[in-house]
């Protein structure tokens, strides 16, 4: 996804998302963590620590996870003995929504790049498919390899090979 692309999709997000305390979304599976008012807080911080340690999340780095930990920490804090979103002042309800929104925005471009997908290739030198399967993140990353090899073998080229 081009850098124009995720900075149109974080805004379209940061929109959509200002009701996503409200309710939950209509799948739940696809929402890392929107905090419902009718339900426990404790229960949906237990969901996203569940995820963020499953395969689906597996792209997510050391350093977000901890910034996703810090945040649910902070949420927990913030909660204190309050089941229930709705039981927070106002600006405690913003501070949470804030520390939602980073849980949020690395879960889902983590869970973006965990996705496998597979493909048929044929190998050089036989006319039998292989299935290769890789993330996203991983197939994007020989992506990159293989560009990066590409121009240090043009650099190291003499210029009358060229």
């Amino acid at each position: 996804m081009s850098q124009m692309h995720r900075i149109i999709a974080v805004a379209l997000l940061g929109c959509l998302s200002l009701g996503a305390h409200a309710k939950p979304p209509a799948n739940a599976d696809e929402a890392a963590m929107a905090l419902a008012d009718d339900a426990p807080v404790a229960e949906q911080l237990a969901k996203v620590e569940r995820a963020l340690h499953s395969e689906d999340y597996s792209e997510l780095s050391v350093a977000d996870k901890s910034r996703v930990q810090a945040a649910l920490d902070r949420i927990r804090t913030k909660m204190g003995d309050r089941e229930r979103f709705d039981q927070l002042t106002p600006p405690q309800k913003v501070e949470v929504f804030n520390d939602q929104e980073v849980v949020n925005t690395l879960m889902t471009n983590a869970k973006e790049d965990s996705r496998m997908v597979c493909r048929s290739e044929r190998p050089i030198g036989s006319n039998r498919p292989q299935r290769t399967c890789m993330t996203v993140a991983q197939r994007r990353q020989a992506t990159e390899d293989a560009r990066q090899m590409k121009r240090d073998l043009r650099i190291s080229e003499p210029k009358d090979a060229r």
